[in-house]
């Protein structure tokens, strides 16, 4: 399967229209199923109950006709709630959001419930007849689907829940802890399994020097296409270089920009690659007109650091809903720092080098988070000490050297930037004061430990 294809399938499920085209599938196999009962077992139900069933056929077409007009009504109006709600959250948190709340179930289940109950009742609607009362041979006989009448009373009180539910839903969705947290959520778990974790194996233990793969002996592949890299087929691109006995380098990364005639891949092998088996190369990228959060994690940390600055701006000034994104930062970097960094050497189940393939550093995950939103940070007094918590913090949880000092020019360069942008004299000193004292945690662990069991500094408020 190409990659085009897998980004359609995502494209698909991510939609709007997905689940309610689901559901309203769903509601014609349902009214055939039960216009296939009442035509066997129609008459012996109507006999031994009295459940929301018409013994005439115009009293059951009236109770169909208003439930379907009523849906489709109540449709129309949660389907424009909803253009609205993701009209004020794309002004308000910023454009890239609006994914979000395009994706959300509920809001998809609930125009599908109530699309489900127009179609059900408009299929049924359809064979309910009164017949033309005469003894005629080819007489039209009343039919009156009194089961299918039950099970649309019985959608029709679930479609009330639903509503219910929708109202409670919507305010609920555009609460910006929950949008952060979402956000924050799925930028945590995207960590643990981040690009190129899932292509092949690694293998730590015997990692090869990269430098022996030299650029000029490799043939080069360029795109023939231009926009964000939106979906890689990692286990295609890996059996292509199985069935050619070749390592291939991977140029880019998804949320990487390409345009025509960039090089996306770098061969190695004995043999030339024909144009065939380069355009099969091709087919393991999919790209978009944006980026997209599948196999990017910064794409979430960007919409985390969208979120802040919007938060801090001169029109909205709300430093609280900076400090949540940025208590997500220390979940995202903790998550970082805790797993291993995926190997760009990547090799087949016969331990052969295939695939080099570099991920997302720690260090410009930190640089992406921090560099971006410091600007804003900076001219808070709240998010500023914020953020060197816990970046104090996160010293003693990273243990390689190398982790340790990008923190460190990120606090010092925070210092720097908010005597810059801070206003207020008093704030400027109690910046330094804190940054001192930050320094001096870093320095000495058992005064790290100290201030961490008095809870003046780091750790909570218990």
């Amino acid at each position: 399967m190409s990659a085009r294809l897998i980004k359609m399938w995502q494209d698909l499920q991510g939609s709007y229209y997905f689940i309610p085209g689901l559901m309203a599938f769903g509601a014609i196999f349902l009214a055939y199923v039960t216009i296939s009962l009442d035509e066997i077992y129609g008459l012996k139900v109507s006999d031994d109950s009295i459940f929301f069933l018409s013994n005439k056929a115009t009293g059951a077409r009236t109770i169909l006709a208003t439930i379907a007009g009523s849906m489709i009504g109540v449709a129309a109006t949660t389907f424009s709630i909803t253009m609205v709600a993701v009209t004020s959250a794309a002004g308000q948190y910023g454009p890239r959001l609006i994914g979000n709340f395009m994706r959300d179930r509920g809001n998809q289940v609930t125009l599908g419930t109530f699309t489900s109950t127009f179609i059900y009742c408009l299929l049924i609607l359809r064979v309910a007849r009164t017949g033309d009362g005469t003894d005629a041979q080819d007489a039209i006989a009343e039919f009156v689907p009194n089961i299918s009448l039950l099970v649309a009373m019985g959608l029709t009180l679930m479609s009330v829940g639903v509503l219910i539910y929708f109202i409670h839903h919507i305010p609920e969705i555009l609460n910006v802890g929950n949008i952060t947290s979402r956000v924050g959520r799925r930028l945590s778990r995207d960590i643990e399994n981040r690009y190129p974790k899932n292509i092949g194996r690694s293998k730590r233990d015997s990692e090869i020097n990269l430098k022996d793969y030299k650029l000029s002996d490799a043939q080069t592949i360029r795109s023939k296409f231009e926009g964000f890299v939106q979906t890689l087929n990692e286990k295609a691109l890996l059996d292509l270089c199985v069935k050619l006995d070749v390592v291939a380098k991977i140029e880019y990364r998804p949320g990487d920009f390409v345009t025509k005639g960039d090089i996306l891949v770098r061969i190695w092998g004995e043999d030339s690659l024909s144009e065939e088996q380069e355009l099969k190369f091709l087919d393991g990228f999919a790209t978009g007109n944006s980026r997209s959060a599948h196999q990017n994690i910064l794409f979430l940390a960007d919409e985390l650091v969208e979120i802040l600055a919007r938060a801090l701006s001169p029109g909205v000034n709300d430093p609280f809903t900076a400090i949540n994104c940025i208590n997500w930062f220390h979940s995202s970097m903790k998550s970082f720092a805790a797993g291993d960094i995926p190997s760009p050497c990547r090799y087949d189940e016969t331990g052969k080098l295939r695939l080099i393939a570099y991920p997302v550093t720690f260090e410009s995950f930190v640089q992406t988070i921090c560099n971006q939103s410091r600007a804003y940070i900076a001219t808070d007094r709240n998010t500023t000490i914020k953020m060197m918590t816990i970046l104090t913090e996160m010293t003693a949880i990273v243990e390689r050297d190398e982790h340790k000092a990008c923190i460190m020019k990120q606090l010092e360069d925070l210092k720097f930037a908010a005597e810059e942008l801070l206003p207020s004299e008093v704030d400027k000193a109690e910046v330094r004061k804190h940054y001192n004292v930050s320094k001096k945690m870093i320095a000495d662990p058992a005064y790290f430990l100290e201030q961490e069991h008095g809870q003046h500094w780091v750790a909570g408020r218990g």
